[in-house]
């Protein structure tokens, strides 16, 4: 009777053993989860029966919120703007959206939210369901901001379709052909020329039989391309004549890349320019002719370089007659321009190909003209170079132009990381300086300091004087600030009302002095608006960097020291513990 009492405690006390085992493995495993729910960079809310009843500290961030209550209040489409970006009522979509979450498990999708602010920001939205009893449903939901990705895709569509603009509009054939000869791309253009589609020439091959219907001629095309596509990456020109899908012929100048993989020619019709070169050579007569009527100057110089032309257009461009040019060397080549000049001469009289080259030229008067030049060749009988023909091209209106769009880029630039209404760094470019300045001062052993900055009641000023007379306020709070800090502190708008300060190189000593005089300035000026002047003052939440801080963890000490600036009465320092 003992021993089966003896045995009957021992089993009791496995069992409960055991219990205990699996109710400290659950803690663990709650624990653990606790862990990589807060430390997560994800935003991470838990859903219960429409609510949200926890979040972790990057979900605060992501929605600019320092109070989980607020988010605790909102049901998830009030953290949304009316409508999704396909137009649909956010508040039925979220609904439909949990709905088939709880249904199915799971539901990933894509969603736009509201920061406290009201700025709008693109996340990817993981719903999970933990529960799915009666009355009780309960989500897990990950968020992740995506509004960097959606930046850099509409870029790169943007990019798309920009290049496919190019590529359907230019005024030349364009051919893309892979690696194994395949023909990838034919624009419009190079179909208007020779009257090929893609389909009609789906290989390299197939262009060839087309195009070169006469098989020795053909065999000097192959041949040509061949010793072109056994040096990668150089550009190579040549004018052949084909035969077009209509039966007619045309001579076309190839400008052929090619790349590792990819091979890209540049087709222009030459027919017309080929056939007024023989026609140069029957009279030269008709030869002035056509060049008083070109607008672009030609000269045409003999085989030594001697002038022996000029049109019309370059008299009026450059300034110079014949009378005072014929026989003699035009000395209008910049000092700067000799070497491409003799460099393309020499290509041109060994190739006795056009040469095509961008250079500078100088007038009569000393103006220097941007021009792109043309050059060919005209031969005798007997296949010598007998003439040159120099075709020059204004391009000094483009290339202010290019000029004119480099200086628009610079200024997007700065647009691009700075507030528009206050001119100063916006929220990204502080982080990001923020963020420089932290390496650097653990690099040179300094500290830095950072100050939040929230103008008091700013929502008041708002309410009663109207959101312009708030940015004017937020303005001449900028000016205030900016007249206060050190040449190399830096400004940022944080958001809304709330501006980030970070002060390299700092002490306590100089932050207390700067801080202070920051904010008895701020309460002691008076903003200029559009209805007078306002008075206003501002709260400051500070900490200083200490080794190993990131610039997430400062921004955390300092929003906390703001909000008991704030709470103890504001118009007021806090320094961070």
């Amino acid at each position: 009777m003992t021993e089966k009492k003896t045995l009957e405690e021992l089993e009791k006390r496995i069992s409960e053993l055991e219990n205990e085992v699996q109710k400290q493995a659950l803690q663990n495993k709650d624990e653990k989860y606790r862990i990589l729910f807060e430390k997560s960079k994800d935003a991470i809310l838990i859903i219960e029966n429409g609510k949200f009843i926890d979040c972790n500290k990057a979900a605060m961030e992501m929605l600019g919120y320092n109070d989980k209550n607020k988010i605790f209040q909102a049901h998830p489409s009030e953290l949304s703007p009316d409508t999704q970006p396909d137009g649909k009522d956010s508040f039925v979509k979220a609904k439909k959206m949990m709905d088939y979450a709880l249904k199915n498990g799971s539901n990933r999708f894509e969603w736009n939210h509201l920061k406290s602010n009201g700025d709008i920001f693109p996340v990817e939205v993981l719903l999970t369901t933990i529960s799915h009893q009666k009355n009780d449903f309960v989500i897990h939901t990950i968020w992740r901001d995506i509004t960097k990705r959606k930046s850099a895709e509409k870029s790169r569509e943007k990019e798309k379709e920009i290049l496919s603009t190019i590529l359907e509009s230019t005024p030349y054939g364009i051919t893309l052909i892979d690696s194994q000869d395949k023909y990838l791309y034919v624009n419009p253009y190079f179909t208007q020329i020779t009257g090929y589609t893609l389909k009609d020439i789906p290989t390299r091959e197939d262009w060839f039989k087309k195009a070169y219907p006469e098989e020795s001629y053909r065999n000097k095309v192959c041949k040509a391309w061949g010793n072109d596509s056994n040096n990668s990456c150089l550009a190579k020109n040549h004018e052949f004549k084909i035969k077009c899908k209509n039966g007619q012929s045309k001579y076309i100048e190839f400008r052929s890349t090619f790349l590792k993989d990819r091979t890209i020619s540049v087709l222009t019709d030459i027919t017309q320019r080929k056939k007024v070169e023989e026609e140069l050579k029957e009279s030269e007569e008709r030869l002035q002719t056509i060049l008083s009527a070109t607008p672009d100057p030609i000269v045409i110089y003999n085989n030594v370089g001697e002038t022996k032309y000029l049109n019309p257009a370059f008299v009026e461009v450059f300034g110079w007659s014949l009378d005072e040019l014929e026989g003699k060397h035009i000395p209008f080549v910049p000092d700067d321009q000799k070497p491409i000049t003799s460099k393309k001469i020499k290509e041109l009289r060994d190739s006795g190909i056009k040469v095509q080259f961008e250079s500078k030229r100088l007038t009569k008067q000393g103006r220097s003209i941007d021009v792109i030049i043309s050059s060919s060749c005209i031969k005798n009988i007997d296949d010598e170079i007998s003439k040159l023909v120099v075709i020059l091209k204004d391009i000094s209106d483009q290339n202010q132009a290019k000029k004119q769009l480099k200086l628009l880029n610079l200024k997007l630039k700065h647009e691009a990381s700075h507030d528009p209404l206050t001119g100063t760094l916006n929220r990204r470019a502080i982080l990001n300086s923020l963020e420089k300045e932290l390496i650097r001062t653990k690099r040179r052993n300094t500290k830095l300091s950072i100050g939040l900055c929230d103008i008091d009641f700013f929502k008041k000023v708002n309410d009663e004087h109207g959101h312009q007379v708030g940015d004017d306020v937020l303005c001449s709070f900028v000016k205030v600030i900016e007249n206060t800090l050190r040449p190399y502190d830096l400004l940022g708008r944080y958001g809304g009302e709330e501006f980030l300060l970070v002060m390299p190189d700092s002490t306590v000593s100089i932050e207390k002095v700067i801080y202070e005089r920051l904010r008895a300035k701020t309460a002691d000026h008076k903003m200029v608006t559009r209805s007078g002047e306002i008075g206003i003052t501002v709260s400051i939440g500070i900490t200083c960097s200490k080794g190993d801080d990131t610039a997430d963890g400062m921004i955390a000490k300092a929003d906390a020291a703001l909000y008991r600036a704030k709470k103890n009465g504001r118009n007021q320092l806090v320094f961070a513990d």
